[in-house]
C-alpha cells in the first residue's frame, strides 16, 4: 500500500537530523507540531514518532505507537519489524517471532523480516541448547535481550509516493 505524503521535505529532513543527533525531545516537538498543522496524520510522522520513542528508551510508548501503526496500516511490514525488534531487546523472543511472521503476510519479499526471524529462531535454538547442556547457564535465560536484530534506521522513513 503506497500512501501519499503531505509533509514538506524540509520538515522530514529536520526530523531526520534531530533523530541522528539524538535530540529526541526536539524531534517529538517538531513531529507533534507538524501533525497539528496538517489536516491528517501522515504515516511518516507516526512512524518517526514511534522510532523516537524507541530510540529514547520510552519502550511502552514506542510499543503503543507501533501497534497503532499496525492497526492503521496493517499492510505495511515496517511497524511489525520494529515492534519485533523492540520485543527482542526486551527478551520477548516468542512475541518477536510472532510479529515477524505476521509481518511476512504483509510483504513476503521484505527481506529484513526473514533475516530477523532467522536470527530469533537461531537465538531460541542456541538458548535451548545451552539450557539443555547446563541448566544453570545465565545465557540460556529466556528474558535475556537480543540486540542483533536488524531494524529500519530510525532516520529512514517508510517510502511514499509524491
Amino acid at each position: 500500500m503506497l500512501l501519499s505524503s503531505t509533509i514538506p521535505a524540509s520538515e522530514l529532513e529536520q526530523i531526520q537530523a534531530l533523530l541522528k543527533s539524538q535530540r529526541y525531545n526536539e524531534a517529538l516537538i517538531l513531529i507533534e507540531t507538524t501533525i497539528d498543522k496538517g489536516t491528517s496524520e501522515s504515516t511518516e510522522l507516526l512512524f518517526a514518532r514511534a522510532d523516537v520513542f524507541a530510540a529514547s528508551g520510552r519502550h511502552d510508548e514506542a510499543e503503543q505507537a507501533y501497534r497503532e501503526l499496525i492497526t492503521r496500516y496493517p499492510g505495511r511490514p515496517e511497524p511489525y519489524n520494529n515492534l519485533a525488534r523492540l520485543y527482542g531487546l526486551q527478551g520477548k523472543l516468542e512475541q518477536a517471532a510472532a510479529l515477524l511472521r505476521a509481518g511476512l503476510y504483509t510483504d513476503p519479499s521484505y527481506r529484513i523480516l526473514f533475516d530477523n526471524l532467522s536470527q530469533v529462531y537461531a537465538e531460541q535454538a542456541a538458548r535451548a541448547y545451552r539450557h539443555a547442556m547446563n541448566p544453570d547457564d545465565s545465557q540460556a535465560d529466556k528474558k535475556e535481550p537480543l540486540t542483533t536484530l536488524g531494524e529500519l534506521s530510525s532516520v529512514r522513513l517508510p517510502p511514499v509516493t509524491p
